[in-house]
């Protein structure tokens, strides 16, 4: 997936993928959550390495802002603990994409969460 891919699927979110990406992410275990501080280590790595980090910022706020609008027009009041949860993580995924196939197995495992937009409809 491709960054541009996952802003247009983030827009495309329900307020049910919200919950339950926020479900998915909060069921973590310890492992997991090791497993993630690793990926944001490769990530910010290769993003400094590249010299990408400004356009990875960017495309994290897009993505954090994207899940944040799409929780407004489905009526939800901010800030609400889910949609924060899945707005950073969104945003880590953004940043992981913008570092590209360096960190492409780490991107795989936070993608893992993501299974209401990776799924085929």
């Amino acid at each position: 997936m491709s960054s541009p891919e996952f802003g247009a699927a983030l827009s495309r979110l329900t307020l049910d993928d919200i919950r339950g990406i926020a479900r998915s992410l909060e069921a973590d275990t310890a492992g997991d959550e090791v497993d993630a501080w690793r990926a944001t280590i490769a990530i910010d790595r290769s993003l400094r390495h590249s010299h990408r980090s400004r356009q990875a910022a960017r495309a994290a706020w897009d993505a954090a802002q994207t899940v944040q609008r799409v929780a407004i027009s489905h009526g939800v009041e901010l800030p609400d603990p889910d949609v924060t949860h899945v707005a950073r993580a969104a945003a880590e995924v953004a940043r992981g994409l913008v570092a590209g196939d360096d960190v492409a197995p780490e991107v795989s495992r936070l993608l893992l969460h993501w299974f209401p937009l990776v799924a085929p409809r």
